[in-house]
């Protein structure tokens, strides 16, 4: 090794060796055979992946500055429909764009413990209904390895690092990146802890303005909320419980769990009523709701998961701190059972797909895979083929829709 000062030697050198000189040491340069598919080329097991840069060049052909989330031939293989979907080219092409950062990401600019949320060069509205393209993140975790989270909560983690071609840089992961989709498909495919959320939004009419609108942030609470409330629901009207639901959603605005700041206040879509963060040590607090799942990645924005039903004439809510559980805002009413045992609002108002459930779990977290191929944004709305039948044929009477507990319809 040795360091060369061309200032200390433009004296005794010719001025044909100080341009060579010169050139050497003017930084680095790209050398032959680093364009993408040479890259993967010296790579095992990409041969799929290398197949289909060859077969998609509008998407790989020009790019610059950016970081290539390259799943292994054994991540394909895990879907398991993967030659069905092949043969569907927007959808291939939207996943293909998904698995590309819009900017140049080593893995060692990740920190441990901490989180990177990347804008990809997805930004078909047919698949994102965000502004500046779908995001993927990337989190370190203990152990040093980097993860790619994307929609329904499937991760891949990063086998193979920084593989550097002239367009910026290649991470080999081990799963393929699932596109964010609806609120609807999410619920009830990947995280079944909103599946009470879902089905008030149905019931009360909802479900267009939380689905349908660009960049959105929904506080969500989990099924165990709902049931706790189960009975003070079945006392109230359908324009308060509309009400109520409506305070759960920030129009216009994407907002992370990192970006949430203490006193923050963020406006929710109901006029001069706002949504106040706190914050302690790790945990997040909207009003006095605790998040317990974020960032939970939609077609259209984020979800973050609360522990309780917020109310906007309970918007100046603190949390305690210190409680291992945050007390309801709401005054419990009747039976107050939580779990996968005990009833759960709302749920008979979800449309049917295959067959109707007779209950939903509860269990919340995404069940990652890769799952089957995802639907463009709209696809699974109710202005875009979702049936009008519900998973109960029953109706709710007085005000027009029926708060489900169970096998028990409560008319409103």
């Amino acid at each position: 090794m040795f360091f060369f000062s061309a200032r200390a030697a433009s004296g005794a050198l010719p001025s044909a060796l100080l341009a060579i000189v010169a050139t050497l040491f003017s930084g680095p340069t790209t050398a032959a055979g680093t364009d993408l598919s040479s890259v993967l080329a010296g790579q095992v097991n990409m041969t799929i992946f290398s197949g289909l840069v060859k077969d998609y060049p509008d998407v790989f052909s020009k790019l610059s500055g950016v970081t290539i989330a390259a799943p292994n031939d054994n991540a394909f293989r895990k879907l398991g429909n993967w030659e069905s979907m092949a043969a569907n080219k927007p959808l291939i092409e939207a996943r293909l764009k998904y698995h590309i950062l819009a900017r140049e990401v080593t893995m060692g600019s990740v920190i441990r413990g901490d989180s990177i949320f990347s804008p990809t060069l997805l930004n078909d509205p047919a698949f994102s209904n965000v502004t500046n393209g779908q995001q993927l993140i990337l989190t370190k975790q203990p152990n040093g390895d980097v993860v790619f989270t994307s929609g329904f909560a499937t991760r891949g983690t990063v086998l193979v690092e920084d593989l550097k071609f002239d367009g910026g840089l290649v991470q080999i992961i081990d799963s393929v990146m699932r596109v964010p989709e609806p609120l609807q498909s999410t619920a009830r495919d990947a995280y079944t802890d909103l599946t009470a959320f879902l089905g008030a939004l149905y019931a009360t009419g909802l479900i267009d303005e939380f689905t349908d609108a660009a960049n959105l942030t929904i506080f969500a609470p989990h099924n165990a909320a709902f049931q706790l409330l189960a009975g003070a629901f079945s006392d109230m009207g359908a324009e308060q419980i509309k009400r109520i639901l409506s305070y759960h959603l920030v129009p216009g605005k994407v907002v992370h769990s990192w970006e949430m700041k203490v006193n923050d206040a963020l406006d929710s879509s109901i006029t001069d009523k706002k949504l106040h963060v706190q914050r302690n040590a790790n945990s997040i607090f909207i009003n006095s709701a605790q998040i317990i799942q974020a960032d939970i990645l939609l077609s259209n924005g984020v979800v973050q998961m609360i522990d309780n039903v917020l109310s906007p004439d309970s918007d100046n809510a603190k949390p305690n701190v210190t409680a291992t559980a945050q007390n309801p805002v709401f005054t419990p009413k009747g039976a107050t059972e939580t779990g996968s045992a005990a009833p759960t609002p709302f749920i008979t108002q979800l449309p049917c797909t295959v067959s109707c459930p007779v209950s939903q779990p509860t269990g919340g977290a995404g069940t990652g895979g890769g799952a089957a191929g995802e639907a463009g944004v709209r696809s699974t709305s109710s202005k875009g083929g979702v049936p009008a039948a519900r998973c109960t044929g029953m109706a709710g009477a007085g005000l027009g829709f029926g708060l489900a507990v169970g096998a028990l319809v409560v008319a409103l």
